[in-house]
């Protein structure tokens, strides 16, 4: 016979539940972490229950009871307990507004106690917490509290997380959650193992005949299979000392994204998909679009900047819809891009009119250097001739001409108010932090100030370098991607910028965001001279710029790239 392994899930519907005749058990799985990484793990998944869930957003701690011998106990209340979660609604919409969002006795925050006086554990609360899950689709899943209880035996060998929700009834569960009262995970025995304590007039069992009447395939037992391997992965990447390098949440908080993104998502995403004319995949470009709309609206709030006070303009804007989104949301700016989409024709009169086929060529790249204009300021230009090779011959561009040409960008035409957006922007990526607005900057594929692909080395320090963190972040250390985001970050720094970092939750592996909307104090108020000269030095000391107005003319030629 061959024995099972050692990491292979085993159904134990079969057996009497440890944790007491009330209880189920589900499955069980030998482990070979202790209980204090098991602990840790899952009081890191009773924060983030999306680990769990893909169905599930967030929670929002309300209350948490620490029963500690040795630290002391700890009571901590929070202001969220008798706040309803305030989502935007669109009160012009038929559809869905902010009285058919769903809820379920959210103002009950009374911890729950489970029956464990049957077993022969010996267990004591050590926690007590009451949490709030927000589902990604509240109009769809109700928003409910939720019990979670980690109990602990004396000689500390043994854990049990405890999730139960705060409901009635068992018609009132929410998709997400199994049909149960509560659900158990025991950490014991060098195991971990699933328990389901059921309803009072549930019949799970045939006590006759000592069988559980409900199949292995239903969606309550796929549920525990899920909660078993997610809290032994965890529980082991605790012990393999696991830690996360990259921090969310930095610059705009989780509570405050989210809840914009659901009212946009809930507003906008239907239709945006169902009308979607490009060639790219509508899910993708959608919803990335509505969350990184999400993420600057709560930004801009969080900097005081009202919307009718500055504009944006969106550099690179491809099929122009983050542009048609905050345009639609009461915000004024511009998109801008060498080649037209087909999407810009099927959005309203007031976005269409701000969408621009234009190339964008910095006018340091143009106008004479800043000694000149002062020694000379009836030179208007640099005096260079630009090679547009066309239909088997070459025009030329002065950069006169291209300063005079509507078909250009310089940026120089802008409000002083204006705020800067580079979305995937490629080209124009690492010239974000020298065209002298606040911005932010989403790279995506790496190219030089010229216009030309490159690979930018990792970082260098000087002196020891710093010690790294384990990672399993989606920007891998000396990463051609990591080292891009680097390259920016120095690019805006030398330029005086206080940099913010962000990962945003959008569905991309390119989803690092660079940003500022402050230059540090030494630099706030100097003359236009001195900033111009900054930025012509920061372009020698990047190999200067050559080919970038060339390749510039060129994209308007070419097909547009699909991120």
């Amino acid at each position: 016979m061959c024995s099972k392994k050692i990491n292979e899930p085993t159904s134990i519907i079969a057996e009497e539940s440890v944790l007491g005749e009330r209880w189920v058990s589900i499955y069980e799985k030998d482990v070979d972490f202790e209980p204090q990484h098991f602990e840790a793990a899952m009081l890191n998944i009773i924060k983030q229950p999306n680990i769990n869930s893909t169905v599930i957003l967030r929670a929002d701690l309300l209350k948490e009871n620490i029963y500690d011998p040795e630290k002391g106990d700890t009571i901590f209340t929070s202001k969220l307990i008798g706040e309803v979660p305030n989502f935007e609604s669109d009160q012009a919409s038929k559809t869905e507004t902010a009285s058919s969002v769903l809820y379920r006795d959210i103002k009950d925050v009374t911890i729950r106690q489970v029956p464990l006086d049957e077993n022969k554990l010996k267990l004591r609360n050590k926690y007590e917490i009451v949490r709030r899950i927000i589902p990604r689709n509240p109009y769809k899943d109700h928003i409910i509290n939720q019990t979670c209880l980690v109990a602990c035996s004396e000689d500390k060998n043994t854990t049990l997380v405890v999730y139960v929700p705060h409901i009635q009834t068992r018609e009132e569960i929410p998709y997400y959650l199994p049909s149960v009262y509560g659900v158990g995970i025991l950490h014991h025995n060098n195991k971990v193992s699933v328990h389901y304590l059921t309803f009072q007039d549930s019949s799970w069992r045939d006590e006759k005949q000592k069988i559980t009447l409900m199949d292995l395939s239903e969606r309550p037992m796929r549920t525990a299979l899920r909660l078993l391997q997610t809290s032994s992965k965890h529980s082991a990447g605790v012990k393999a000392g696991y830690e996360k390098r990259v921090k969310l949440d930095l610059v705009v908080s989780k509570e405050n994204f989210q809840n914009k993104y659901i009212y946009l998502k809930t507003k906008y995403s239907a239709n945006l998909v169902k009308n979607w004319c490009e060639s790219t995949d509508p899910k993708k470009h959608v919803f990335e679009d509505l969350a990184i709309a999400a993420f600057l609206m709560e930004y801009w709030k969080a900097k005081k900047f009202d919307a009718g006070n500055f504009e944006f303009r969106d550099l690179g804007c491809g099929n122009g819809l983050l542009v048609n989104i905050l345009i639609q949301e009461g915000y004024k700016g511009q998109g801008i891009d060498a080649r037209a989409r087909k999407s810009w024709a099927t959005y309203p009169e007031e976005v269409r009119s701000n969408l621009f086929e234009k190339i964008i060529v910095p006018s340091v790249l143009l106008k004479p250097h800043p000694s000149m204009a002062r020694t000379s300021p009836e030179i208007k230009d640099n005096g260079k001739q630009f090679a547009e090779p066309t239909n088997n011959q070459v025009n030329y561009h002065s950069a006169g001409s291209l300063l005079k040409s509507p078909m250009v960008c310089t940026t120089e035409d802008f409000p002083k108010n204006t705020f800067l957006i580079g979305n995937h922007s490629d080209e124009l990526t690492c010239w974000m932090p020298l065209l002298g607005f606040p911005f932010i900057v989403i790279p995506c594929c790496s190219h030089a100030l010229s216009g030309a692909r490159v690979r930018y080395p990792p970082r260098k320090f000087i002196g020891p370098q710093p010690k790294m963190e384990k990672s399993t972040s989606s920007i891998p250390q000396n990463s051609t991607y990591g080292s891009l985001m680097d390259h920016v970050e120095d690019i805006a720094i030398l330029n005086g910028w206080k940099v913010e970092k962000e990962m945003l939750r959008i569905p991309s592996t390119r989803n690092a965001a660079i940003m500022s909307c402050e230059k540090v104090d030494e630099l706030k108020g100097e003359p236009e001279e001195i900033s111009q000269l900054r930025v012509f030095d920061i372009v020698s000391i990047e190999g200067g710029a050559d080919g970038w107005v060339e390749n510039s003319l060129n994209l308007m030629k070419k097909a547009p790239r699909n991120h």
